[in-house]
């Protein structure tokens, strides 16, 4: 039986992020300015709009635990101007090899193991992840490397990012299509 396209997002998904402090979260695009749309999923405002699978650890935590925290935590930000600031777009094939980069929680290749035998299925799986969103998406990063060009090389050392979490270190992207928006965040508590 072949799979559907949702069971292999899903399973590509799990592949790249079940194990890991992660935010993986898509939500319809509703608003003329995306932002608005981002910032609402962020805040676990909405829900994934074809009914896949979301992995939000904070979305699992211990119940009294979660009425101390506000719904957006770890996301700090509240307006759209201020997550506008925060990006810098990215071309659509860069943000696969950022979305690998995003499984170590230090956001550096040398630390994921096994990468350089595992290499290829980690981008086909970032690549899976992408193809929901079609080939017109636009991506924003919170990357450094993203500064001066959209295709900064992620296999390189992460540089100067702007953290948008209140933990340590945090390093996202957000893939924009006509009808969705999907965010992919991964964060470092340590």
């Amino acid at each position: 039986m072949t799979p559907t396209p949702q069971q292999e997002w899903e399973a590509a998904a799990r592949r790249l992020f079940e194990d890991e402090y992660a935010f993986v979260c898509t939500g319809p695009r509703a608003h003329t300015d995306w932002r608005t749309d981002a910032l609402a999923i962020m805040a676990r405002e909405t829900e994934d709009p074809r009914g896949w699978a979301t992995l939000d650890w904070d979305s699992e935590c211990d119940p009294a635990e979660a009425e101390q925290r506000r719904r957006s935590f770890p996301f700090t930000l509240s307006s759209e101007r201020a997550l506008g600031e925060s990006l810098h777009e990215i071309s659509l094939d860069s943000a696969a090899p950022l979305i690998v980069v995003l499984t170590d929680e230090w956001f550096e290749v040398k630390n994921i193991p096994d990468f350089a035998h595992r290499k290829e299925q980690l981008l086909t799986d970032a690549r899976t992840l992408l193809a929901r969103f079609g080939h017109d998406a636009t991506c924003y990063t919170t990357a450094g490397n993203a500064r001066t060009t959209k295709d900064p090389d992620f296999f390189l050392p992460i540089r100067g990012g702007v953290g948008i979490t209140e933990l340590l270190m945090d390093l996202g992207l957000l893939v924009v299509s006509a009808t969705e928006v999907g965010v992919f965040w991964r964060f470092n508590a340590y």
